[in-house]
């Protein structure tokens, strides 16, 4: 369902560029504030806005003060999920939902809960197995890294209750994806002033 669109390279390549850009961001220590200090990627978000602006699409930031179903997906392209940490060694996790407008056929697997540290899964989610495949009806699909293959969501109704529902056991950002024009809506291009820092991903 996805395609590598962005390499390595180029991650480090627009996170060096925003360094050199701003680097009185970095404070004293001067390391690079846009990735991992330690060299494992971990991006913030003004590379991710970055690279998308390059393939001609925007982020914007979805206002939490309303709900997910007053949204307007219908621009939309994609949407970005940042679960943030809640506890000191379990960092920020990140993954996309997007709508396909076709049938799409991908083998049946027990649900994985989005959000749960891997720890948490049961063994047998981990076995290595055979699954029947199920086809299913054009709708909105989760493209969690995490998950063993592409999860369906159903129709727009289903994926606010997967949004309310995964809200209620994290606190997320919710991102949308759209084509690059000016946008005048309740949401926005620039992270919520309630943030101290850039959320980063993987």
């Amino acid at each position: 369902l996805q395609r590598e669109v962005f390499t390595h390279a180029d991650l480090e390549r627009i996170a060096k560029y925003l360094h050199e850009l701003h680097p009185e961001q970095s404070g004293w220590l001067k390391f690079n504030s846009h990735k991992n200090f330690l060299g494992f990627g971990y991006y913030d978000i003004n590379v991710i806005i970055a690279a998308l602006n390059e393939k001609g699409y925007d982020l914007l930031w979805h206002d939490k003060r309303t709900g997910i179903e007053d949204a307007d997906l219908s621009g939309c392209v994609g949407i970005i999920i940042h679960i943030q940490p809640d506890w000191f060694f379990r960092r920020g996790h990140w993954f996309a939902l997007k709508h396909f407008d076709e049938n799409l056929t991908v083998p049946k697997v027990p649900t994985t809960y989005v959000g749960e540290p891997r720890a948490a899964r049961s063994i047998s989610e981990n076995e290595e197995r055979e699954y029947e495949p199920k086809t299913h009806d054009p709708g909105f699909w989760n493209l969690d890294s995490k998950l063993r293959h592409p999860e369906y969501i159903g129709d727009r109704e289903l994926l606010n209750a997967f949004l309310q529902k995964l809200s209620k056991r994290n606190r997320l950002h919710i991102l949308l994806v759209v084509p690059s024009v000016d946008h005048t809506s309740a949401s926005s291009s620039q992270p919520p002033s309630s943030l101290s820092s850039s959320p980063s991903v993987e």
